[in-house]
């Protein structure tokens, strides 16, 4: 089934930008019901030619229909210009970073995120921004999901707005594939199991701290992510804790 297009007047995209529930890089997000929001992209930071992009995706993912990404209602649009989609919303589903989560739980959730992203992979999806923020865990039934999916690269639909790891890794690195999703998952990890941000986890890195953590291949790894190069294998970090 085709996906639908909704289209709006500049005064309903205002009042969506100034009645949003959250506030990212490159959107505003507005609920619409319950059980739905809409993502607004935000014009100071990204193009019309983007948000092309943008909605090819959608509608690409929408065909598909993934799991572990939230379901892809609608488009949104001002003009000839998509300026955003409505997808499905659970308000029981929590930011990782106010989940709460033990040690171990928090390593069988970076277990269970290693998982998806090879399932995303294997569908020739890649997702690069891999944090707290984007990864939803609820608390009742498990279920974890991937929400900023208009900023993956969808077959050869590319990224729009590289997070700043990331864009380092794919420089070093020469392409976007799924070693992308191993470099990230394994700072998240990092960062998830020392509570430190990215930028501390870089230092340590540098630093060798956190070789007590894993084991032998695991020290490996921590090796080839201070300074990633063509010959970075991606291989996860969370199947080497100690």
């Amino acid at each position: 089934m085709a996906l639908r297009n909704i289209k709006i007047t500049a005064e309903e995209k205002l009042f969506y930008e100034n009645h949003f529930m959250d506030l990212g890089t490159e959107s505003t997000i507005y609920q619409n019901s319950p059980n739905t929001v809409i993502k607004i992209w935000k014009d100071e930071v990204t193009t019309n030619a983007q948000k092309e992009n943008k909605k090819n995706k959608i509608i690409e993912l929408h065909k598909r229909n993934l799991k572990y990404i939230p379901s892809i209602l609608s488009t949104y649009s001002l003009g000839d210009v998509c300026i955003g989609y409505e997808m499905s919303y659970n308000e029981k589903d929590l930011p990782m970073l106010v989940a709460p989560l033990d040690k171990n739980e928090k390593i069988k959730i970076i277990k269970r995120m290693k998982d998806i992203l090879m399932y995303f992979a294997s569908e020739e999806v890649i997702y690069p921004d891999i944090k707290n923020d984007n990864v939803l865990i609820n608390p009742i039934t498990g279920n974890i999901t991937f929400c900023d999916v208009d900023n993956s690269k969808v077959d050869g639909l590319p990224i729009d707005l590289y997070p700043h790891y990331a864009k380092l890794f794919t420089d070093a690195y020469g392409q976007e594939d799924s070693l992308l999703h191993s470099y990230m998952l394994n700072l998240y990890t990092l960062t998830e199991l020392t509570d430190t941000w990215q930028d501390e986890v870089i230092e340590g890195l540098t630093e060798d701290k956190y070789q007590e953590m894993f084991r032998e291949k695991g020290k490996t790894i921590l090796k080839q992510m201070k300074k990633p190069t063509p010959a970075y294998r991606g291989e996860y970090l969370i199947d080497y804790i100690k």
